[in-house]
């Protein structure tokens, strides 16, 4: 099978419009922020995880003819090819882990400490889409 590059694409927008909502809103400081931007940023990052996720999954099963059993392994694989660094492949996997807890565990969240690293480290999501889309258009 070969790769969707429409649907690479249209996942590529949804993530790159994410991360710019989630880097608007990080602009203010964490005590401005009201309850429902703290609801926001968290509904931003469960999509952003899912379509990773997804865009994993498809670039290991479609380019890479492999059958990963997990977005995290579909990620790895990524990995193993060099289409991103070990260093993205933890920052994804935590973010991944981040999104079970923010669906399943949400009362355990400190919304301070998803603030501070979402400030300090989010720009390295735009790398890994940086990559995958210069792959996918060399395929």
């Amino acid at each position: 099978m070969s790769v969707d590059r429409e649907y690479v694409k249209k996942v590529i927008n949804e993530i790159m419009d994410t991360v710019d909502e989630v880097l608007t809103m990080i602009t203010k400081p964490f005590d401005s922020l009201s309850k429902s931007d703290l609801m926001a940023i968290r509904y931003y990052l469960i999509v952003l995880a899912e379509a990773l996720s997804s865009l994993a999954l498809h670039i290991a099963r479609r380019a890479l003819g492999k059958r990963p059993l997990s977005p995290t392994e579909a990620v790895r694989i990524l990995r193993d090819h060099h289409l991103i660094t070990s260093e993205e492949c933890d920052d994804i996997i935590r973010l991944m882990r981040l999104r079970n807890l923010l669906v399943h565990r949400y009362w355990t969240i400190d919304d301070k400490k998803i603030y501070d690293n979402v400030k300090r480290n989010f720009k390295k999501i735009l790398s890994v889409v940086n990559k995958i889309a210069k792959y996918v258009q060399i395929l």
